[in-house]
Order: C-alpha cells, then structure tokens, then sequence
C-alpha cells in the first residue's frame, strides 16, 4: 500500500490542543478567541518509521512532501527553491574560538530571500484547498515572493504595503502580475482589517504571518512556515548528519525562527539527530519584543514602541509566540542589536562574498553580541540565516558613497593615482 503524500493529518491550538481536520482554518483558535486567548493552529503529522530513514535521501524542497501540509503533488507549485548554500566562515570560526561558522545563504532562493520557503507551501496550500486569489501585508521580500508563486500557479495576488516601502519591491510585484497597493496609516482604518475582510468577505487566501490575536490580527496562516522546516533539514545534510550547537536567525513576526525550530525538532523526534541547536533570535534595538519578553519571563509577546531602522524587514511592534517559545524550548536567547552593528555586521558579510540586506546582517550581529558576552563553549559551532539579498534594500548600501567610482584616462600612471597596484 502506497503512503500518503503527506504525513499531516490536521491542525491543533497551541494553547488549548483543540483538534481540527485540515483545511482552511486562517482565523486561529475558535475556543481560544471565545475565551479571549491567543490560539495559533498548528499542523500536525503522523510519520511512519520509514520516513526517518527515506528523510536521510531527500534534497530538493518538494522531495520533502512528506513533512509538508501539502496533500497533493497537484496543487504543488515551485520555482527551483531551497537546496541554498550553508558556507563556511572559517575566519570569524577561529577568531571566535568555535569549531565552525557557517552562513545559510538563503538569498539563493528564486525571488532573493527566504520567504520562497513559506510561499511555495502557502500558494500550494491555496491551491489544494480550492482558492483563485491570494493576499498579504508585506514591507518587501513576503510580498513579492507570493506574487511569484501566485503567478507562477496561477492564481491572482494582491500586496498590501505600508507607506515607507520600497519603489522597487512596489514594482517587482507589479512585474509578476499582482496588484500592489500602499495603504497610508492613521486613515481610520487597519491594513490588518482589510486582509480579515478578503479572507471572510471575498474569497482570498492569506499568506502572512502565523499570529493569530496578536497586534489586533484576527488571522494567521498555519501554513506557511512549515516551509521554513526544510531549511533545518538542509543544514542537516550539509553538516553530514549532524546540527550545530547554536542558530541565529533574524526575527520579525517569527515564523522563520519558529518553523525552523519545529524542523529541528522533527530530526530528533525522527531518531536521525542526537540534539536540536539553541535558538536565538536576533533583532533591532529599534524594535526587540522578543528579547522583552524573554528578559521578563512572560509566556507571551506584549507590543512595544519601535523606532526607525535600517533592518525595516524585522521591525514589528509584537512577534509572535511561537518564536518565544522556540528559543525558551531550545535553551536559546534573545538579542538585540544596534545599527551600527547591523552595518558592521554587513561589512564583514560583504568582505567575505555574501551580500545580505540589513536585516539579514542581524543573525551576524546576534552572533557577535553572544561571542562577546561569553555565551559559547569550547567546541561549540554556530549557523547565522542570512535570510535575504542586498540589491532590494538600498539602505545595505549605505556605507558607499554614490560617486565612488572615480573617472580616469586609460594610463596607468592615472589608475596608480586611485588604486593600489
């Protein structure tokens, strides 16, 4: 008898362990909302004993059918995503005394980020579940990745942008067909209430964040983050079989840390990894709810005020949960990095090759901060996420000046005037 295509069997709260059967349920936790608790769904699998040892020959994304929500090789959609790079920062190793650095380059993806991951499964997820049109709120990389899975599956998509957007991530979505709309704050209005509103009054699917209750939201995608699993299971392979002891990870909203860390977990639950890594979450010191809720020992993230930053990607006023409970479950931490050493953090990225936007550059500074307050043992090795490219975000360019590039007469004399020879 063949297996199923998908081990996942249906969803469950978080909080209250309420069982759902698989479908479409974007709108949390019913008994949780009644009660005014937070309730975030989860997908949930029954995996055979085989699949620990199929996982070990696995290594394309879709490949990982199994340990994705997605029941259909028909309603599957990809652009070549995952399989990115895990390179090895052997200087910055030995100046920290690690045994190894390595940097999961997930600019690698199709559209230039890690967001691939999440919107590989959440179209598919639209797509088996039976909707035409899919929407989000985005500041950029969330955004106009699910334009390209919509087109490339497809379906219609529209992305909500705040004001403070970049032109260029404004017109990548157009590119892709999708409808882009800015919409201004202090209107009387929410961009979180227009997305319910497509959800419960139009028929659109919602690929965002999974934060049910959090910051007003009264909606999140259990989806979604289960593609950032295989970014664990990627690593996995790259090391050989093994898993570092530490992972830094660049926090937002929280689903990249939190569907990593279920990822990690899965390894071990399956018998093929020994230990998951301690997590960490790394943000600005412009916006760190994370880091505020880990210091105060609360079991859930509260809003905080937020200042402007070069790391516009993790500035949000309330992460969620999940992540919370990811690096409290991992033995992690949190951390909180300033903007120079967002910059700093960059420079040293670009000297070795890799080119990160500036929210990218905080799994680099998180890693740094922690070297510097004594958190690592002998033996240890660490993995930085550098979850996006540079070329979108024109503040990872700062540091250059616009006319660095100076104009000379083909002599040599004249090139020996403006260049060590």
């Amino acid at each position: 008898m063949d297996r199923p295509y998908s081990a996942a069997t249906g969803l469950a709260c978080t909080t209250c362990g309420t069982a759902l059967p698989l479908g479409p349920h974007l709108l949390g936790c019913e008994a949780c909302r009644a009660h005014g608790r937070r309730g975030a769904l989860a997908v949930q699998y029954t995996f055979l004993a085989e699949d620990a040892t199929i996982l070990r020959e696995l290594r394309d994304f879709w490949e990982y059918h199994r340990f994705l929500p997605v029941t259909s090789a028909g309603a599957v959609v990809t652009l070549g995503e995952g399989r990115t790079p895990l390179l090895p920062f052997a200087s910055l190793a030995k100046d920290l005394g690690l045994s190894a650095v390595g940097v999961k380059v997930e600019a690698r993806n199709p559209t230039l980020s890690y967001k691939d991951r999440t919107n590989a499964v959440a179209v598919a997820a639209a797509r088996q579940f039976g909707y035409t049109r899919i929407c989000c709120t985005s500041s950029g990389n969330h955004g106009v990745s699910m334009a390209a899975y919509a087109a490339a599956a497809g379906l219609r998509s529209l992305v909500l942008f705040p004001p403070d957007a970049p032109p260029s991530v404004v017109a990548e979505v157009r590119y892709y067909g999708g409808d882009a709309v800015i919409v201004e704050s202090g209107t009387g209005g929410s961009v979180l209430t227009l997305l319910e509103s497509l959800f419960r009054d139009h028929g659109w699917f919602i690929s965002n964040r999974h934060a049910p209750l959090v910051e007003g939201r009264r909606f999140g995608n259990p989806f979604g983050l289960e593609g950032y699993k295989t970014i664990a299971y990627e690593i996995w392979h790259q090391l050989g079989g093994r898993l570092p002891s530490w992972c830094f990870f660049p926090v937002g909203g929280g689903d990249g840390l939190a569907g990593l860390w279920r990822g990690f977990q899965e390894l071990v639950a399956l018998g093929v990894a020994e230990r998951a890594p301690r997590m960490v979450a790394c943000q600005p010191e412009a916006g760190a709810s994370i880091l505020e809720a880990w210091r105060n020992g609360a079991h859930e993230v509260a809003p905080i005020p937020i200042g402007p930053t070069i790391a516009l990607s993790l500035i949000d006023r309330q992460s969620g949960d999940h992540a919370l409970r990811a690096i409290r479950e991992s033995a992690g931490e949190a951390v909180a990095v300033s903007e120079d050493a967002l910059r700093e953090a960059g420079r040293a990225l670009g000297a070795h090759g890799i080119a990160v936007e500036p929210s990218s550059a905080a799994a680099l500074a998180g890693l740094m901060a922690a070297a510097t307050a004594g958190r690592f043992q002998p033996g240890d090795s660490a993995t930085i996420i550098a979850t996006g490219a540079a070329l979108r975000w024109p503040a990872s360019f700062v540091r250059v000046p616009p006319d660095v590039a100076p104009r000379i007469p083909a002599r040599i004399e004249a090139l020996r005037d403006v260049v060590r020879l």
